[in-house]
């Protein structure tokens, strides 16, 4: 295992993308475990609960016990019966980014939480050139858009992760929960702020009025 450096000088300043309580639970919980990750010296609990929460990656909130003490909180219930066996959607949705974030900075001693990095501009960005997405990038990314349950989404978003991680490239996990919830409900509402984010291109600040290659999404879709 690579030993993490010690935390680089936090990204320029940037609008934030608006978080609901799912989001901002995410958020928080998420920039705790990365400062203690990339403390110098190292936080041997960060590193131990960050393993733990990798084992929980594509299971169900509450199938690894030891991990609801960073995934949940009451308020994910929302309404949702507290003697309901099932999962509320928010709980899913935590679940999911949060473990997806242990898979992603394993190992990595840079932040791979990012306040304001989407997925689709996380995506696009791992090419820079100015030719064609390669087939590989495309490909990742339109299983997003054909997963048509949540299970196959969640299953595609983990080979996006791991491509990601892959190349070092943040994401926002506070904005990944809030969307995932939001999926739950509204598919095609996500799908079109992913989509907008990918295939945007950049054009002058003059031409529509601003520059199309901003790296924040500003709706939580």
């Amino acid at each position: 295992m690579t030993t993490p450096a010690a935390a680089t000088s936090p990204p320029p300043t940037e609008p934030q993308p608006r978080l609901g309580p799912v989001g901002t639970f995410v958020d928080k919980q998420v920039g705790g475990l990365q400062s203690r990750f990339l403390r110098v010296p190292q936080d041997p609990g960060a590193v131990a609960a960050l393993a733990r929460m990798r084992r929980a990656v594509g299971k169900e909130p509450g199938e690894i016990m030891d991990v609801l003490e960073y995934t949940f909180t009451p308020a994910l219930l929302n309404g949702h019966p507290a003697d309901d066996p099932n999962p509320s959607p928010a709980e899913r949705a935590a679940h999911v980014a949060i473990t997806l974030f242990a898979l992603h900075q394993q190992s990595r001693g840079e932040r791979m939480h990012h306040r304001g990095r989407g997925l689709g501009t996380a995506l696009r960005r791992l090419h820079t050139g100015s030719s064609a997405i390669p087939d590989p990038i495309v490909r990742r990314f339109r299983m997003l858009g054909t997963a048509d349950s949540f299970g196959e989404l969640t299953h595609h978003l983990r080979g996006v992760v791991q491509l990601l991680r892959t190349a070092s490239a943040p994401l926002d996990y506070g904005l990944l929960a809030q969307q995932l919830h939001t999926w739950q409900d509204d598919p095609s509402r996500v799908r079109m702020t992913w989509g907008r984010q990918f295939y945007r291109q950049h054009r002058p600040d003059t031409d529509l009025g601003a520059s199309a290659d901003s790296d924040t999404d500003q709706t939580t879709a």
